[in-house]
């Protein structure tokens, strides 16, 4: 396979990926997101993600956030619930 085409099949991938996001727990004091497309509401009890295809909502004690990545966050404290609405009712 020559270069270019691989270089072609891996820039499709990455776009294919960006329309994901990706959620990781360490434990209850820990939630890893990628691609995360906007922070709709970060206050001491809960925080609100707008993600590529959805929105996440976590509620929990003592939350904090902090980016790892570009487009990734870390939530720490403890975490109660995480919940995910459709983004076509944040739109409306």
């Amino acid at each position: 396979m020559n270069v270019n085409k691989l270089a072609m099949k891996f820039e499709s991938f990455k776009n294919v990926i960006k329309n994901h996001s990706y959620l990781s727990f360490e434990d209850n004091r820990a939630l890893a997101i990628e691609y995360v497309r906007e922070v709709l509401l970060l206050e001491e009890n809960v925080i609100k993600l707008r993600l590529a295809k959805n929105t996440v909502k976590i509620i929990g004690l003592d939350l904090s956030m902090t980016n790892f990545s570009y487009d990734s966050v870390k939530i720490l404290g403890k975490i109660e619930s995480v919940t995910f609405e459709n983004n076509d009712k944040e739109r409306k």
